[in-house]
């Protein structure tokens, strides 16, 4: 069974209590702490946000967390596959280790293991993410080819891709041995090539919404900026992109009732 997900988001941003204002409003997130604030939606704490430090030289953005058996190990593999290391294997005491990476078309992840052995089990049922938290994780590369053979050697996925129309296709990566709520194969996340004007890679979070129309007027509101507008994915849902209000990509999604 491949256990290697997304466990974890942080931002990193300029602009903390910004930040808080936004998304509190947004997805109704709750906070704890200072240097290190906690995210917490509804009872399940789902990230964190920190402030860039001064020599950051980075615009704010989330990063998301890996689930791995081994951090070191991980990395090394990442390093023989031609992805980079900015963030070196680390250990938080009593925390878990941790380091930040980026496969080779330069979108960033972090490798995690939690000290915490429960939270490294693994999943004995894919669960349907409920309002306020992360639901998907989608890769924007500009070459998709070379990135889905990097995840399928560092993490195990199998891409699957699928026409869309238009010329479009968009790739799961499918985690072995796993079963989503409909039987099908659990997926870690989703990959396309990057939009046109968009020049890099990242991976871009996705947040369980009820409504994605709503939940973008009131982002729009709150200094937010929607990049997609509200749009249906047939059998899937109704999402939209934006960036917040210090530059942070995000999604919404609205899933598609059953």
């Amino acid at each position: 069974m491949n256990q290697h997900r997304f466990v974890w988001h942080d931002l990193n941003t300029s602009d903390v209590d910004g930040a808080k204002r936004f998304y509190g409003e947004v997805f109704n997130w709750k906070f704890e702490g200072s240097d290190y604030v906690h995210v917490s939606a509804g009872d399940r704490m789902i990230g964190g946000i920190r402030k860039l430090g001064a020599n950051e030289h980075q615009p704010p953005a989330w990063l998301g967390y890996v689930l791995v058996d081994d951090v070191s190990a991980t990395v090394a593999t990442i390093e023989k596959q031609h992805g980079r290391v900015y963030m070196p294997t680390t250990v938080m005491d009593k925390v878990g280790t941790f380091a930040v990476t980026a496969d080779p078309t330069g979108a960033a992840f972090a490798p995690w293991r939690s000290a915490r052995p429960g939270e490294n089990e693994p999943e004995t049922q894919v669960a349907v993410p409920g309002p306020g938290a992360f639901c998907w994780d989608e890769l924007a590369t500009t070459d998709p080819e070379a990135a889905g053979k990097f995840y399928a050697t560092v993490f195990g996925w199998e891409p699957k891709a699928m026409e869309m129309g238009g010329g479009m296709t968009y790739t799961l990566f499918q985690r072995p041995g796993t079963q989503g709520p409909n039987g099908q194969p659990a997926a870690a996340g989703g990959m396309m090539k990057s939009p046109p004007g968009v020049p890099h890679s990242f991976w871009l979070p996705y947040v369980a919404v009820d409504n994605a129309d709503r939940a973008s007027e009131k982002a729009a509101k709150l200094g937010g900026k929607v990049m997609v507008p509200p749009t249906d994915i047939p059998n899937v849902g109704r999402f939209a992109c934006w960036s917040d209000p210090q530059q942070a990509a995000i999604a919404v999604l609205a899933p598609a009732m059953k």
